[in-house]
Parts: structure tokens; sequence; C-alpha cells
């Protein structure tokens, strides 16, 4: 049974916190895994917060407040989804915050740990606060910056020892911010709306000056950036392109990345893909071999042979095209895509796609479609 009262939430986590003490030997040894704590003790430490982790009454897989991801897929590979989601009825997609799990002989605080979780609450642009836990310790992440692996640990919003929850005063911190009852009454939303905003400068990849930016702003300056690099990249080496194609060019060019990332992070190809470009001479003909690949398996207009980009004779240079995937690629990208909402994407994409390339002389500038300036938007 859900508790529905501090009380019997305390008393329920003071059980599990002198269960975990009496057995810590065990539980630090490192053959004691991630699978392991999280049955024992991470589960049971939010069922008492009221979650019905277990979907003992949520049965529908398709209204499901907390996704647990019980299945770790090519681990070694990619960055895996998130091990606990949570949401309320009836936005269960829509996560308030997750929980990242180790097992307990984990260091928890280093930089790989802390950016793994804040690439999840950033994403979802909602999670502002979310969780890092293996039972024995749990942090919680600001998750409001841009993420920066760099910067990661400096993230970090909160600390606790698991005997903290032993302490009245301390678990009612836990529990009135991310208890079920006081999501659904609005007090994480509160809590979160309140935190300062972040003060200074902190160091993020080279497209952003600024750490602290709602998600789409920093996706489309991210993307404007892209675009500004290979405007001038495709015009340099291709002058005769007029300011349609390179426009079309540049756009499907990101589209594709774009979408290769979706199909990274969804875990809908096997394995990474961006990557892979630059392991060997040709970043831009694997780009384009791989595009061709993808035509004959997604039905769509991005990968169909563009008269531009997929001709031989278009000349890339190669540098300014592995910058761009090494940004936009791998672990370390500030963007997971499998949490990012569709809705937030499309309005980037409205925002980005009011802007054409224009050709003036031998230089390729970044303007606005006349129609959009007059109109004020798209």
């Amino acid at each position: 049974m859900i508790p529905k009262d501090f009380d019997t939430a305390f008393a329920q986590v003071v059980e599990l916190v002198n269960d975990f003490n009496k057995d810590l030997a065990n539980c630090n040894r490192p053959e004691y895994n991630e699978s392991q704590v999280r049955k024992d003790y991470i589960d049971k430490f939010f069922i008492a917060l009221g979650w019905d982790v277990n979907h003992e009454q949520q049965r529908n897989i398709y209204a499901q407040e907390v996704r647990v991801e019980r299945t770790i897929k090519n681990v070694a590979a990619r960055t895996k989804f998130a091990d606990y989601s949570f949401g309320l009825a009836p936005e269960f997609r829509k996560a308030f915050f997750f929980v990242e799990a180790k097992k307990p002989s984990v260091t928890l605080e280093t930089q790989t740990n802390c950016f793994q979780t804040l690439r999840y609450g950033y994403s979802s642009s909602k999670a502002s606060l979310s969780i890092l836990t293996n039972f024995k310790e749990l942090i919680v992440l600001d998750c409001r910056y841009l993420p920066d692996f760099e910067t990661a640990t400096q993230r970090i919003h909160k600390r606790y020892h698991f005997t903290d929850f032993l302490n009245f005063e301390k678990f009612a911190e836990v529990y009135y911010l991310f208890g079920r009852d006081a999501v659904a009454d609005g007090i994480y939303e509160r809590v979160c709306s309140e935190l300062p905003k972040p003060k200074g400068r902190v160091k993020q990849i080279k497209l952003f000056a600024d750490g602290y930016k709602e998600i789409d702003d920093s996706f489309l300056e991210m993307l404007e950036g892209f675009r500004g690099e290979l405007a001038k990249n495709f015009k340099k080496r291709n002058p005769a392109l007029d300011s349609d194609d390179l426009t079309e060019a540049v756009q499907r060019t990101l589209d594709r990345l774009v979408f290769i990332r979706f199909l990274e992070d969804k875990l809908i190809e096997p394995e990474t893909i961006l990557d892979k470009f630059g392991f060997k001479p040709g970043a831009w003909g694997q780009f384009i071999a791989k595009s061709r690949e993808f035509d004959k398996t997604y039905n769509g207009i991005i990968f169909k042979y563009h008269s531009v980009i997929d001709n031989p004779d278009f000349v890339v240079d190669d540098r300014v095209f592995l910058d761009i995937c090494d940004t936009f690629a791998g672990d370390r990208t500030p963007y997971h895509f499998n949490y990012i909402p569709i809705h937030i994407l499309g309005s980037i994409y409205e925002r980005f796609l009011g802007n054409v390339i224009v050709i003036k002389g031998r230089k390729a500038e970044i303007e606005a479609k006349p129609e959009v300036r007059k109109a004020g938007g798209v």
C-alpha cells in the first residue's frame, strides 16, 4: 500500500536506512550491482514517497506515472535512458524529475555521473531538479543550466547521506519536494520556480557564452551557429551555389544530423553513428554514405538524394564538418533527444526556418525571410 502521510513514509524509510546500515559491508562490495540496490532500497525509498514504482495500481503501460528502465541496451556503446522518470496523470510522459541510480560501491560525485543526470533534466525542459543516488548518498542536481561536462559537479544543489534520513527534518526536505503528493500539489514546481537565478558565467561548449539558457534558446543558438559555419564552408568550397541552393543544402544537412541524433538517443539504431565519422579520412563522405544507406531504411524526404549535397562534385571542408559532429555527438553533448519534447523541437524549428542564407558578393550571410521580418515572426 502506498503511504498517504508523512509519518508512515518516515517510518518506512527509517527501516530501510537501518537495514542498509546493517548490511553496509555487503552493499559496498563491487559485485553488489545497480539492479540489486534499486530493487532492495531505491525502489522502496520512492514507494515510501508515495510513487507506484512497481505499478501495482497503474497496470496500463501507457498510463504509468513512474517509468522505470529495467534493461540496459548497448551500455558500452551509448548513454542509456534515465533509470526513473516521474510524472503525473494525465500527462504521463511529462517528467517532473528524473532519478539516475548507481551501485553503492561507485563514487557518486563525478563529472560523468552528474553530467548524465543533468542531460536528462535539461533536455526535458521541466525537470529543473533531478536526483543521482546509490542509496548510500543522494545528490540533488540543478538542471537549469546548459549541461557542461567540465562543470557538472558544480551543479549539485543538495547532498544527503543515507543516515540523514533518520532525521525528521532532513527527510522532510526530500518528502515535501519529491514525494508524489508534493508534486501533485504543485510544491515541486513552486520550489523550482523560486530557485535563485544563476549568476555569472560558466565554461560551456564554444557556441555558448552564458550557461543559463532555456533548452529552446540554447538549441536554436546551436543550430544557428552550425548554419553559419556550414554556409561559409559550403560557399567557399562551392562558389557557384546561389542563395536558394545554399539555404537548402545547409538545411538538409542539419535535418539529417538532428534526425540521426534522434535515432541514436531513442536507441532505434543499434550503434552510435555521428561519433564514428572521422575515425578514418573522409568524414563528409562517410556522412553521405550513411545517408544513402538510411534512404533505404527510413522512407522520408530527409535522406532522399539531394541534387547539391549528395552530388559527388560537392566539396566540404572535413575539419568544419567534424567540429560540428563532435559538438553534436556522443555522451558529452548537452542534449538527450529521447527527452526533448516534440513540441519544443517544433518551436525551435519554426524559429530556425524563419531565416535564409543570402549571398552577398563572395560571402554567405544569414537574414530573416522578408515575410517573416514583416510579420515579426513565423
